[in-house]
């Protein structure tokens, strides 16, 4: 199994808990990536740039992830 599944696991785990990083990922996508030790081919960036062109969409699936866990109570800040 390649590593690029898990690398994408991090990523996304990454941008839904750490508000600095996902601002900088949507920002600057592809200069972001490689300064926080991700490395992806061509494809894989042209994908995660697609899916942070709409930084309210971001934001607003985060705070549901953010909003499920709270309400559950599985995860204290």
């Amino acid at each position: 199994m390649s590593a690029m599944p898990s690398a994408l696991q991090e990523l996304v785990g990454r941008s839904l808990i750490d508000a600095d990083f996902r601002k900088s990922l949507m920002s600057d996508t592809r200069g972001t990536l490689p300064r926080e030790g991700f490395e992806f081919d061509e494809s894989t960036l042209a994908a995660i740039e697609m899916a942070t062109r709409d930084p309210e969409r971001v934001r607003s699936f985060s705070d549901a992830f953010w909003a499920e866990l709270l309400g559950r109570g599985e995860y204290l800040v």
